[in-house]
């Protein structure tokens, strides 16, 4: 862990260190969080990944779902909040590990703020090393400023530092908290073409009407509009973003085929990511920045 992360924290009261193991269980020592806790609104963040795991508004509910089987261990993906999935989204043709490193990586952090409304900032960055040169071997700084207020904003920005351009896909890989995803609606994916990666040959499909799920579901959603309402029956969540895809999944019953799901576990959430990945990848220039935005509201 960083060496001047308490000095930082010292200059925030409403920001706290804890480890994994006092939220969530687990085996000792876990993984280290900062708790948030605003006037506005409050915030668990693992600094491994830069791993978003709770956000709730002021007076509101949790929005995002953590799974009770999440393994909480060095370089291990955590299930549920918001992994950052880059720098490539899904399988990589190599055969590396899937979405990348940087949710598997220790982010630090070097700065802390309450801003004028109330609102509480948080920017972490990451470097390269010989381990991420190794898997994509760009210089490169990753930074994410999370602001956490009546809503949660995600501000991402990656330069690419080194004399080449870079191949680049990400998401924020969302699990979003809900009832019942039987019940839910989401909408803001009318007339949109996606991609249904569970059929052969991925087909390009178009969605029509709002989306209701029943069952296993694994989407890319491309050149959609900047908002998706999921509506459920305690109320909604809004997700506003500017990249240009929507990813939609829930593993329905192949939950019971992943460790840190399990049978039946499905119900409390719905993926729906948004992210620059298959026709919207990008290739940063040398010297070059890529940057993405995404917030979440009831």
């Amino acid at each position: 862990m960083q060496a001047n992360l308490a000095t930082l924290l010292a200059t925030i009261p409403e920001i706290s260190l804890c480890s994994s193991v006092d939220l969530y269980g687990g085996e000792e020592p876990g993984l280290p969080l900062l708790q948030i806790k605003g006037e506005l609104g409050s915030a668990t963040l693992a600094l491994q990944g830069a791993h978003l795991l709770s956000f709730v508004p002021q007076g509101g509910r949790e929005l995002l779902w953590v799974s009770s089987k999440a393994i909480f261990a060095k370089t291990k993906a955590i299930r549920g909040g918001i992994p950052l999935c880059m720098p490539w989204f899904g399988r990589h043709p190599d055969g590396l590990p899937a979405h990348g490193f940087a949710r598997s990586s220790n982010w630090d952090v070097c700065e802390v703020e309450i801003l004028n409304d109330g609102a509480i900032k948080v920017v972490l960055e990451l470097h390269d090393t010989a381990e991420t040169q190794a898997l994509w071997p760009h210089a490169f700084e990753f930074r994410l400023a999370l602001t956490v207020g009546r809503e949660l904003n995600l501000e991402l920005s990656v330069e690419n530092l080194s004399d080449k351009a870079a191949p680049f896909s990400q998401a924020f890989h969302s699990y979003l908290a809900v009832p019942d995803v039987n019940e839910i609606t989401i909408s803001g994916l009318d007339g949109c073409t996606y991609v249904n990666t569970l059929l052969e040959g991925h087909p390009r499909q178009l969605q029509a009407g709002d989306l209701q799920m029943q069952a296993l579901t694994d989407r890319v959603y491309l050149d959609v509009p900047t908002t998706q309402v999921i509506k459920h029956a305690a109320g909604q969540i809004k997700v506003i973003s500017d990249t240009h895809c929507t990813i939609v999944w829930n593993p329905w019953e192949d939950a019971e085929k992943m460790a840190d799901v399990g049978a039946g576990n499905h119900s409390g959430f719905v993926c729906v990511e948004r992210g620059d990945v298959l026709d919207h990848a990008v290739s940063i220039p040398a010297g070059g920045v890529y940057r993405a935005t995404m917030s979440l509201s009831e």
